[in-house]
């Protein structure tokens, strides 16, 4: 067996001691924190779960007990909370309640609502030393290991990621161990670390192994923004699969097969054939409440938001008009749209760009699993960008800030950056 590594003692170290913090013996000598809406229900669910990464930090910094906000993205006919507990373990054992006679474990001292936080330099020395580390490690390991305690699936999320691999659309079906580590981050009940299902096959390579790699492609919005290049073709996303698979990759790259993280048709009618000889599946449509065909595109975050609200809307108005209680009504955007992520994050490789959240968050998930494995993780972005734990309008932000004010740290650009 092979030693354990500093990073891999010390992940389990982290994770045990999130957990400690998180679940405090006697609540009533604690102080909760959550983050108030503000324009909260104005972002995207990418950006919604960035930022929950930093008010986590900024709570355990604070002595504080973390729990999650509430999302425009959940359901409420089919998880009235609207909490992200619809989707993840609760990541403490205290209640939302104050209670300041102290009557009960259970309730904080008192309760405080915080601004959302949204970037800023982790202080990587002082949560080594605080959590006990015998090392200190690189910004995205601390981002990886904070994402998977946060977003440790419930068992609701993990039932529907085994339904999702039975029923994938695409040439292929997903690899059979493949694609599925991500929703296996956690244990039934309050987090307990890391937990992965069996090796993804192909990894070591056997002449029926296959394994998958990750490829999230948004074709929407957030280009606009990108002041890097001009937006990627489908052409270029092939190729950067063809090529991780001929120089990169350690298994038999003929079992290699595409996981397609979209939810856009033009990227399934588009991709297939780029990728032969290589399989590809996705998420079928049906899965979703959003549709994407032509009168319907989704054009921006706010057109996208409103639209989701008025199908959340309909829901509710044939909830109350007593139509048929179909598994349509309990639809959840929100809860497709992780599994995507965290079915990704189980891959061996991901090909995105980070200029897209969803991109930065399957980043963090894969990071944990694979440290937790002792195994290296490969992300490519097709634009040439670095990971950035931070928003990724942030980062681009922060890109072109560096560029206009050369001689400055990024630290320091972070630091002066009003958010």
């Amino acid at each position: 067996m092979a030693p354990v590594s500093i990073e891999m003692a010390d992940a389990q170290r982290f994770q045990q001691w999130l957990l400690e913090r998180q679940h405090p013996t006697d609540c009533s000598m604690t102080v909760g924190a959550r983050a108030r809406q503000d324009y909260f229900y104005a972002l995207g669910l990418g950006a919604q779960m960035v930022s929950l990464k930093f008010n986590f930090v900024r709570a355990l910094m604070q002595r504080q007990v973390y729990h999650f906000p509430t999302s425009h993205y959940v359901n409420p006919l089919r998880c009235a909370s609207r909490s992200f507990e619809c989707y993840f373990e609760r990541p403490t054992n205290c209640t939302m309640a104050a209670n300041p006679s102290r009557t009960s474990r259970r309730a904080h001292r008192r309760v405080e609502s915080v601004k959302i936080e949204w970037c800023f330099d982790l202080p990587r020395k002082r949560l080594s030393r605080i959590a006990g580390l015998q090392g200190v490690h690189s910004k995205a390991w601390y981002h990886a290991q904070l994402a998977a305690y946060l977003f440790r699936p419930n068992r609701e999320m993990r039932a529907l990621g085994r339904e999702l691999l039975g029923n994938m659309e695409g040439t292929v079906q997903p690899p059979a161990g493949g694609g599925g580590g991500g929703l296996a981050l956690g244990r039934d009940g309050a987090g307990a670390g890391i937990v992965t299902v069996g090796r993804v096959h192909g990894a070591a390579g056997g002449a029926n192994s296959s394994s998958c790699v990750a490829m999230h492609i948004r074709r929407t919005d957030k280009h606009t923004e990108d002041h890097r290049t001009a937006q990627r073709s489908f052409a270029d996303f092939a190729q950067s699969f063809k090529a991780w698979g001929y120089w990169a990759y350690p298994g038999v790259q003929q079992g290699l097969r595409a996981f397609l993280g979209s939810e856009d048709k033009a990227t399934f009618d588009a991709m297939p054939p780029l990728l032969r000889p290589f399989g590809a599946y996705w998420i079928p449509s049906s899965y979703f409440v959003m549709d994407m065909s032509a009168k319907n595109k989704f054009v921006n975050i706010r057109q996208g938001n409103e639209r989701l609200g008025q199908l959340y809307g309909s829901l509710e108005d044939a909830a109350k008009g007593k139509v048929a209680a179909g598994r349509a009504l309990h639809k959840d955007e929100g809860m497709v749209l992780i599994a995507q992520m965290l079915l990704m994050s189980g891959c061996e490789a991901l090909i995105a760009s980070f200029s897209s959240n969803v991109a930065i968050l399957v980043h963090d998930l894969m990071y944990a699993r694979k440290v937790s494995r002792g195994e290296m993780t490969h992300a490519v972005d097709v634009n040439g960008r670095v990971y950035c734990g931070c928003g990724a309008s942030f980062c681009m932000t922060l890109e072109r800030k560096t560029v206009r004010e050369a001689g400055r740290s990024i630290k320091h650009v972070i630091d002066g950056f009003k958010y």
